[in-house]
């Protein structure tokens, strides 16, 4: 950012812009002149070396995020200890802020009903494919009703859901999971939930409904 700011527009960073920022966004992309910023033919050299340059060839997406992340703490730092005036960034940070979208992903009841018949129509002739049948039964009723990860279903057993009385007498079923980061976080079992656990454990030849400190895997494998 130095040398560009420098050697590109002639200016010291007290200097830069907001309009200036956005070039610099725009360059981390495609640095040029290739000859002055980026080594040729992909190799790294030294930084006493001649053939040395700043980079070895347009940032990636995440890398051209994180470089502008760690430039706004760089100008926020300045900005507090009496160097700038303001941070040049913040306006732009402000702006994608507000400009970004609310995504929220999720089935609508009917299209999670389609999912439901589809599984349904699949084949339960044999043994095995009954067994595919009640698997894939069970392990779409807890990706979709309780959000998990693909990780979180392999990664936790069937003694992680427990039965608690609320506040008005009802016994209702929570799963407790350990997910990303070693988090623990606690969901709230369905009804429907229930039902596909207990239909999913009579097949395997379980009682309907797990104990404390039940150790069986969440999901298991086809066959024995």
């Amino acid at each position: 950012m130095l040398l560009w700011s420098t050697i590109q527009l002639g200016k010291p960073l007290s200097s830069l812009t907001h309009e200036d920022l956005l070039l610099y966004q725009r360059f981390l992309s495609d640095p040029q002149p290739a000859s002055r910023w980026v080594m040729r033919d992909g190799r790294k050299f030294a930084h006493a070396h001649p053939e040395w340059r700043p980079f070895a060839g347009p940032l990636s997406p995440a890398s051209q995020r994180q470089a502008i992340i760690i430039l706004n703490t760089l100008f926020s730092w300045l900005v507090n200890a009496g160097y700038l005036a303001g941070n040049p960034l913040s306006l732009s940070r402000q702006r994608a802020r507000k400009a970004k979208p609310r995504i929220t992903r999720y089935l609508e009841e009917d299209l999670w009903s389609e999912v439901k018949m589809t599984i349904d129509l699949m084949p339960k002739e044999s043994d095995r494919e009954r067994e595919h049948y009640y698997r894939a039964r069970w392990l779409f009723s807890l990706l979709y009703l309780c959000g998990l990860r693909i990780s979180e279903v392999v990664g936790n057993t069937m003694g992680s859901l427990f039965c608690r009385r609320d506040k008005d007498g009802e016994e209702r079923w929570w799963l407790e999971i350990l997910g990303k980061g070693d988090k623990l976080r606690i969901v709230p079992a369905t009804n429907e939930l229930m039902v596909e656990l207990a239909r999913y454990r009579r097949e395997k030849g379980l009682a309907s409904f797990p104990l404390a400190g039940d150790d069986v895997p969440l999901l298991l494998p086809i066959g024995r």
